[in-house]
């Protein structure tokens, strides 16, 4: 086993570190446009000697926001994970496909450094909630070669084997994302359409085949991974029909998918003050996401 490296000690963004696991913070791997990229590491202070499946983590907010800090991945390093958060463009400076190349250029340089992070390159998963539930649904079915950018690492294999998406938009091929929720205003409506427009930078009416090819539903086909779908019944920012679509596309397509529809969920997969708690919980929900890394990535 290849000798890990020096874990950084405690930092902004992981304060709650567990002891069992080991961080490294600001790691370099690549390049977006200009933008020098950086991903954080955590994985097993006790690694197993045979090479470790991994995890991307990929963050939402809206496609403008959040951060590759904390890494929420972190959970599954304490159960025999190697995981990485990645840092990918945001803030509107950058045009479609600029995001999901950046996330491509993240798998690509975990599976060039897999040896020297003691990580087996044919067990790559990832896991992204709401914007990042969009990008890692586009890992796990978007395999044009011009998604794959020139950040780094080319001609190394940017496919991953199981994916995550909590509550993330996957369908953009009516003009938005909430096109036939019943349960969000006008306003939202609008603002959902926004965002969209805002990620590529031309509206629905002006060029609708961009609106459809930025749609991981689109490009299901054979090899496609394996996906686990978890999103809210009361979702006001991304329509549970969303998933449930992408979900009934996957299956008759042959892909395995398990869809778990979260009762009394918001967003946030949290059940609103008034109301009974959300079922499955978010607990519930970790342990099924356990089960099903470990099914395809720990073969």
């Amino acid at each position: 086993m290849a000798a890990m490296p020096s874990p950084t000690p405690a930092f902004k963004g992981w304060e709650h570190v567990p002891d069992t696991v080991s961080v490294l913070a600001d790691v370099e791997i690549g390049k977006g446009g200009d933008q020098t990229l950086h991903a954080d590491l955590a994985w097993p202070k006790n690694p197993p000697k045979t090479p470790m499946p991994a995890i991307l983590w990929i963050h939402g907010g809206g496609w403008r926001g959040g951060s590759e800090k904390p890494n929420k991945a972190l959970y599954f390093a304490e159960r025999g994970y190697f995981t990485v958060s990645i840092e990918y463009r945001i803030g509107w400076v950058v045009k479609w496909p600029n995001e999901i190349q950046d996330c491509k250029l993240g798998v690509r340089w975990l599976r060039a450094n897999a040896a020297k992070y003691n990580v087996d390159p044919n067990h790559i998963g990832c896991w992204g909630e709401s914007a990042g539930g969009h990008l890692v649904s586009c890992l796990g079915t978007m395999n044009d070669p011009k998604l794959e950018g020139q950040g780094g690492y080319e001609g190394v294999s940017s496919k991953v084997q199981a994916v995550v998406d909590w509550c993330g938009p996957v369908d953009f091929t009516k003009g938005g994302f909430n096109d036939d929720s019943e349960i969000i205003t006008p306003a939202e409506k609008k603002n959902a359409t926004g965002t969209i427009a805002g990620l590529l930078r031309v509206s629905y009416e002006q060029d609708p085949q961009a609106w459809k090819d930025a749609s991981p539903i689109t490009h299901i086909g054979p090899n496609t991974c394996p996906f686990m779908i978890v999103h809210g019944d009361i979702d006001p920012s991304v329509a549970v029909s969303q998933s449930q679509r992408f979900a009934a596309a996957l299956q008759k397509a042959g892909v395995p998918v398990d869809l778990i529809i979260v009762k009394n969920g918001l967003h946030s997969l949290c059940a609103p003050k008034d109301m009974p708690p959300a079922t499955p919980g978010v607990p519930d929900v970790l342990s099924r996401m356990v089960a099903f890394f470990d099914k395809n990535l720990k073969k």
